[in-house]
């Protein structure tokens, strides 16, 4: 009697593809944090009744990000902290010890043609004897987004977490693992200097200028719909 034919049993590597895998990455230092907030005095039912922004700037201690869907330039960027100027979109926000803000100011919106900037208030707009007076004070929050980014630009990561939704493994920067104290072992995953660039080039990372570009558009997007191809944050707006 011939025997059954053997079952297909696929193969399981016996060290994990850490650069196919779920990651995280711990800031203890701090990094810059920035938050806008759209303002207006009447009823807004354009973008157009949106009269000032309001800017808050200070920072973020103890923060660590994920990164669900890693395709291995996504790790290899953060190894060698590669980011430009804010946290690029498929770095998610995580937890943090302690945020402060101590910095806020404001700004004028101006529109010309399908061009939308912001612009420091001028003398005569801060001045309440004068008619160009605009009372920040008197203004609410509108509009369904607040922006918020973390400027990881300037900071440096401590530790990543590889294998982050299973079996947690905490290394330094130039891969050798760490035991729950953060000290070094004798363990090594990857070597930082003999990574290809070339194969883990293929990372998105964002600058300031377009994050506040992806703000204005999903506003407009979300609240001012028939304006959705009228109008666009202009490259000269502060």
């Amino acid at each position: 009697m011939a025997k059954p034919p053997a079952k297909n049993t696929a193969f399981k590597p016996s060290t994990p593809d850490y650069f196919r895998l779920p990651f995280e990455v711990y800031y203890s230092e701090h990094i810059a944090v920035t938050m806008m907030e759209l303002k207006s005095d009447i009823k807004v039912k354009k973008f157009e009744d949106i009269k000032t922004v309001h800017k808050e700037q200070g920072g973020s201690w103890g923060t660590s990000f994920s990164c669900a869907l890693n395709k291995g330039p996504e790790l290899y960027c953060c190894i060698h902290n590669l980011h430009d100027e804010v946290a690029p979109d498929w770095l998610k926000f995580l937890d943090e010890d302690n945020m402060e803000m101590n910095y806020g100011c404001d700004y004028a919106i101006v529109i010309e043609g399908k061009e939308i900037q912001f612009v420091e208030l001028t003398d005569e707009q801060q001045d309440e004897d004068t008619d160009d007076f605009i009372n920040v004070d008197n203004m609410e929050q509108c509009c369904s987004w607040t922006f918020f980014v973390y400027e990881l630009g300037d900071s440096s990561p401590d530790y990543l977490i590889l294998d982050a939704e299973d079996s947690r493994i905490k290394v330094s920067l130039e891969g050798f693992v760490l035991d729950d104290e953060g000290n070094l072992t004798g363990e090594r995953i990857f070597d930082p200097d003999e990574l290809d660039e070339d194969e883990f080039e293929e990372f998105t990372s964002k600058e300031m200028w377009e994050a506040k570009s992806d703000w204005i558009h999903s506003i407009i997007e979300a609240d001012f719909p028939k304006q959705k191809a009228k109008l666009r944050l202009s490259l000269d707006t502060e």
